[in-house]
């Protein structure tokens, strides 16, 4: 009975205090970026990922969290029989996983893919995470009066998608290993959500087998609005100007392979 009171004991320490300083530790990391471009920048901008409704969201989880930890940790800490004690610790727990649930769900970054992306290489938690705020990095380049991004949807069709983090990550989970770094997946983030970035600065790598062309065209037609944009006539203009508007950023096996317009042309065929 002594050890059980003491797993309880544990469990409603974890539930109380771990949790709530958990969630905090996470905002902070959240909001430093913020901080420190306010400081830098002398102005208030937000990053890709985060906005004003997810970052009052988070605070509102944490300071739930807090609530619950503080005022129904104590009310169980009080009680006095075993069996009370630990039903109360159960739906304790119970909260408390699901705020987490709900918190992680609204991060830019899921504690998941943190934790995955420092067993594939410990070395990358020491590094800082870049992020890209939306006043400041996107659409720099002015052409004519016109951003960016405008300018490439006037060129190319309305080709520039806008894809929110959350479903980007869903989109790549599957395809990591055809980027030859996660400079590139960064880029390519930034290049559909009509954000500049340097030509050729997107390196894909293929074997023919397990990374093919067509999964490179499969994650491009996803990413940017080409099907809608995209002439049955494979060498149609329009066709040939959104794959050199996608060759001029997208490098594959270091410029050995090219994208073309018949890639695209069968995958569209097979939706159809």
């Amino acid at each position: 009975m002594a050890i059980f009171i003491s797993i309880i004991a544990f469990v409603l320490f974890f539930a109380k205090i771990i949790f709530p300083v958990y969630l905090l530790f996470r905002l902070f990391f959240i909001v430093k970026p913020l901080l420190i471009n306010l400081y830098t920048e002398e102005k208030f901008s937000y990053y890709v990922g985060i906005n004003k409704g997810r970052l009052l969201i988070l605070f509102m989880i944490l300071s739930a969290s807090c609530f619950v930890g503080f005022i129904y940790g104590r009310i169980t800490s009080n009680n006095s029989d075993v069996y009370n004690l630990t039903f109360h610790v159960f739906i304790l727990v119970l909260i408390q996983l699901l705020l987490f649930y709900l918190f992680e769900k609204k991060t830019p970054v899921h504690i998941l893919k943190i934790v995955n992306e420092y067993i594939q290489n410990p070395k990358e938690i020491l590094k800082e995470r870049k992020v890209v705020f939306e006043e400041s990095d996107v659409i720099s380049s002015i052409q004519n009066g016109i951003s960016f991004k405008n300018f490439i949807n006037l060129s190319n069709g309305d080709i520039i998608k806008q894809i929110d983090s959350r479903e980007f990550e869903l989109i790549m989970e599957k395809h990591i290993d055809i980027f030859q770094d996660r400079f590139s997946i960064d880029n390519l983030y930034k290049l559909c959500n009509g954000i500049k970035i340097k030509e050729g600065s997107i390196a894909i790598k293929i074997n023919n087998k397990r990374n093919s062309k067509q999964n490179i065209v499969e994650i491009l037609a996803s990413l940017f609005n080409i099907q809608k944009n995209w002439n049955s006539q494979i060498k149609d203009r329009s066709n040939t100007k959104i794959i050199d508007f996608l060759n001029t950023y997208i490098i594959i096996n270091q410029k050995e392979k090219t994208l073309h317009s018949n890639d695209f042309s069968r995958l569209f065929e097979k939706l159809d």
